[in-house]
C-alpha cells in the first residue's frame, strides 16, 4: 500500500492562461456580435422567414422563424455558460488556485450550456405552449432568459433533471413477465 499523498494539481501556466483570457474575451464578442444579428427587428415577427445578416456583404441567410428562436437559444445558453465560466475562471485565477486539470471544463462548458437550453427550449415548447402557437408569438426575450439560465445554470440544471428522473424512473426490482431462472451448477449437456 502507498502511503504517499497525492501530488499537487499542477498549476495552469501563464502563456496557457493568457491565450485562455484572449479566448474568452473574443468569445463573449462572438456571441454577443451573432445574438445581436439573430434578434428579430420587430415583436411580435410578422413573416415566417426573414434573412439574417451574419457577416454583412457576405452571407445573409433566409431562415424561418422556428430556426431562428433555435439559434438565439443556442447562442444564449452559450452566452450563460459563458458568464458562468468566466467567473469561476477569474475566482481560481485570482485566488491562485486555477490548475491545468480544468482546461477542458472551461472550454467545453459553452458547448454544454447551448445544448442544454437548446433541450429546455424544446421542453417548455413542447409542453407548455400550446400546440397552435407558432413561433411568431413567441416573445425572444422570455426565450433568450430562460436559455441564458439555463446556460447559466447548467450544473444546477442537470443535477436537477438527473434527480427527477432517477425519481422518476427508479424500479425496485425489475419488472419481468418471465424472470429468468437461474442456472444449474454442473449444467448438463442436452447430447453427449
Amino acid at each position: 500500500m502507498n502511503s504517499q499523498p497525492d501530488p499537487l494539481p499542477e498549476p495552469a501556466r501563464s502563456k496557457w492562461v493568457f491565450a485562455f483570457g484572449v479566448y474568452l474575451i473574443l468569445l463573449n464578442l462572438v456571441l454577443l456580435y451573432v445574438l445581436l444579428r439573430l434578434w428579430p427587428g420587430q415583436v411580435p415577427l410578422k413573416a415566417d422567414h426573414l434573412p439574417v445578416t451574419l457577416i454583412p456583404g457576405v452571407w445573409g441567410p433566409e431562415v424561418w422563424t422556428e430556426a431562428r428562436f433555435l439559434a438565439l437559444v443556442a447562442v444564449a445558453g452559450a452566452l450563460g455558460s459563458y458568464i458562468h465560466l468566466t467567473t469561476s475562471f477569474t475566482d481560481y485565477l485570482g485566488n491562485r488556485q486555477f490548475v491545468s486539470s480544468w482546461k477542458w471544463w472551461y472550454v467545453l462548458r459553452p458547448f454544454i450550456g447551448s445544448a442544454l437550453a437548446v433541450i429546455v427550449y424544446c421542453a417548455v415548447r413542447g409542453g407548455l405552449i400550446s400546440g397552435g402557437a407558432g413561433a411568431g408569438d413567441l416573445s425572444p426575450y422570455g426565450v433568450t432568459a430562460l436559455a441564458g439560465l439555463a446556460g447559466m445554470f447548467s450544473k444546477q440544471a442537470t443535477d436537477k433533471l438527473k434527480e427527477v428522473f432517477e425519481d422518476l424512473f427508479k424500479a425496485e426490482k425489475p419488472p419481468r413477465a418471465d424472470p429468468l431462472k437461474p442456472q444449474p451448477k454442473d449444467p448438463v449437456k442436452p447430447y453427449s
